[in-house]
C-alpha cells in the first residue's frame, strides 16, 4: 500500500471519531436530562408510595385511637356508676349507724307493749265481786268439789251475787253467744276485741243481752251472773260469773287486767 493510500484511510477514520464525539456533544445533554428526569420520576414515584404507606398508617393508627378512647368512655362510665353506687351504699349505712337506740324487737316485748295498753283499757266484767278462784294453767291443777276432780282454771271465778250485771271488759264484737258445751261453763260470751285479745264470760243467767256479730263498747251490760255452769256449781262461793282472756289463741291470767280481793269464806259458828 502506497502512502495515498494509507493516509486516506486515516483521515476517514479521524472524520468518523469527530462525527461521533460531535453527536455526543451536540446529543449528551438530552440523554442527561432524560436520565434525570427518570430518575426524579423513580423518587417521586417512591415517595408517592412512601405517603400512602404513611397515610394509610395514620389512618390505621387514627382508628385504634378512636376505639381506645371508647374503651374508656365506657370504663369511665362503669367506674363512675360503681363510684356512685358505693357512695350511695355507704351513705346509707351512715344513716343507719346514725340512729340511736335501735332496739330488737321480739314477740315478748310486742306482747309486753300489748299487756301495758290493754291494761289501761279493761273494765272489771262484774263491779261487786271478789276472787274466789285463781287462774292456775300455769301453775298446778287444783281440787273442784263439785264433781271432786282435779283441773286446771283457764280463768279467774269472780263470785258475786245472782243476776249482779256482768259488762264487756273493752270494746269489741260479740264472737259468740251460746252454751259452752265442751266446757261445760253454762252460758256464755265471747267478745273479739280485734287486738289480738278475746274475753270469755260463762255461769251467765240464761238471759243474755247480746248477740253474734252485735258491736258492744267497753262497759256495756251483756249479761247478769248466773248459776249455768255444770262443773262448778257446787263449789264453796256460790254464785260466780267465770272469766277468761285469750291473747293470740292462748290464755292468760286475767288477774293481768283486772284485780279483786280475795274471796273470805263466811265462817259458820256452832
Amino acid at each position: 500500500m502506497d502512502k495515498n493510500t494509507s493516509g486516506g484511510v486515516c483521515m476517514d477514520k479521524n472524520a468518523n471519531n469527530n462525527k461521533t464525539l460531535n453527536f455526543f456533544k451536540k446529543e449528551g445533554f438530552y440523554v442527561i436530562l432524560f436520565v434525570c428526569l427518570c430518575i426524579v420520576a423513580t423518587v417521586a414515584s417512591i415517595t408517592a408510595n412512601n405517603n400512602k404507606k404513611i397515610s394509610s398508617n395514620q389512618e390505621a393508627l387514627q382508628k385504634q385511637q378512636a376505639s381506645a378512647a371508647n374503651v374508656l368512655k365506657e370504663e369511665q362510665k362503669e367506674y363512675d356508676g360503681a363510684l356512685q353506687v358505693k357512695e350511695e351504699n355507704e351513705a346509707k349505712a351512715k344513716a343507719l349507724k346514725e340512729v340511736p337506740n335501735i332496739k330488737k324487737v321480739t314477740t315478748e316485748t310486742i306482747a309486753a307493749a300489748a299487756s301495758t295498753s290493754v291494761n289501761a283499757k279493761f273494765q272489771k266484767p262484774v263491779a261487786n265481786g271478789t276472787l274466789a278462784r285463781a287462774y292456775s294453767k300455769d301453775i298446778d291443777v287444783v281440787v273442784w268439789k263439785t264433781d271432786g276432780s282435779y283441773r286446771t282454771n283457764l280463768g279467774i271465778d269472780i263470785q258475786a251475787k245472782l243476776g249482779e250485771k256482768v259488762v264487756a271488759a273493752m270494746d269489741g264484737i260479740v264472737k259468740m253467744v251460746g252454751t259452752d258445751v265442751d266446757g261445760q261453763k253454762g252460758q256464755m260470751v265471747q267478745i273479739d276485741h280485734q287486738n289480738g285479745f278475746v274475753t270469755n264470760y260463762t255461769n251467765l243467767d240464761a238471759k243474755i243481752l247480746v248477740q253474734k256479730g252485735d258491736k258492744v263498747t267497753k262497759n256495756q251490760q251483756i249479761g247478769s251472773v248466773g248459776n249455768t255452769s255444770l262443773n262448778s256449781y257446787n263449789e264453796v262461793y256460790g254464785s260466780h260469773l267465770h272469766f277468761e282472756v285469750l291473747q293470740n289463741n292462748k290464755n292468760i291470767d286475767p288477774a293481768k287486767y283486772v284485780t279483786y280481793e280475795k274471796y273470805q269464806p263466811v265462817t259458820i259458828k256452832k
